[in-house]
């Protein structure tokens, strides 16, 4: 093999590596299934009441596309990223799902966290994890098919009619021909009557959160 050609191959395999190596730690040790704790629908009835608050948010991370290759001791290839060729890569496909808070939802959006590796998800409505009763408590968009209203940019989106209240908010990241990361983050988030508030979604390269609501 060409030391180009050597150079190209070991670091795709170590990307794919970062990649899937999560997905590995998870098979065999991870089965899914909905939280063991009750659910009570009372605690979250406040969910499904409209309101006049708004998430204004954008979903993206960051990302080398250079790295440079060099030659160890032993004879295989290492790299590190050129600062260059760093840039922004908003999200093209992602979700959002809303968790009222309550010890039910925290113990979801964790299990949502971990599942998301090992089966990657594209609608909440799962019954692996999610139990049937609970859907209707979780607010959910899907960009960009849920059209430019709601998406109005790549890696943009705007949640609107929500109530006031607390939230466990959950951004997944799906895989598509150009954006080949799959992940999920979860952060806490607060709406208000009548107000906007911005939310980040962030993953990859740095914590240089660039991406503006």
């Amino acid at each position: 093999m060409k030391k180009e050609q050597k150079m190209t191959h070991n670091n795709s395999v170590k990307r794919l590596f970062f990649t899937l190596s999560p997905l590995l730690l998870l098979t065999g040790c991870v089965r899914p299934a909905p939280p063991k704790i009750p659910f009570d629908s009372a605690e979250v009835a406040w969910a499904q009441k409209p309101g006049h608050a708004t998430i204004k948010g954008c979903v993206s991370g960051g990302e080398f596309t250079k790295y440079y290759t060099y030659q160890v001791p032993d004879g295989n290839y290492d790299s590190y990223p050129i600062e260059s060729s760093y840039r922004e890569n908003p999200s093209r496909n992602f979700t959002i799902d809303l968790l009222p808070e309550s010890d039910y939802m925290w113990s979801l959006a964790q299990k949502m966290q971990q599942y998301y590796l090992l089966n990657s998800y594209h609608t909440l409505n799962d019954s692996r994890w999610v139990e049937p009763s609970v859907i209707p408590f979780i607010p959910h968009i899907s960009c960009p098919a849920d059209g430019p209203d709601i998406c109005p940019s790549r890696g943009h989106f705007i949640f609107n009619n929500l109530p006031a209240g607390n939230w466990y908010i959950v951004a997944g990241y799906n895989a598509t021909k150009e954006d080949n990361a799959v992940a999920v983050t979860v952060q806490k988030i607060t709406t208000i009557e009548g107000q906007t508030v911005p939310y980040v979604s962030w993953f990859g390269a740095r914590s240089i959160k660039k991406c503006s609501p």
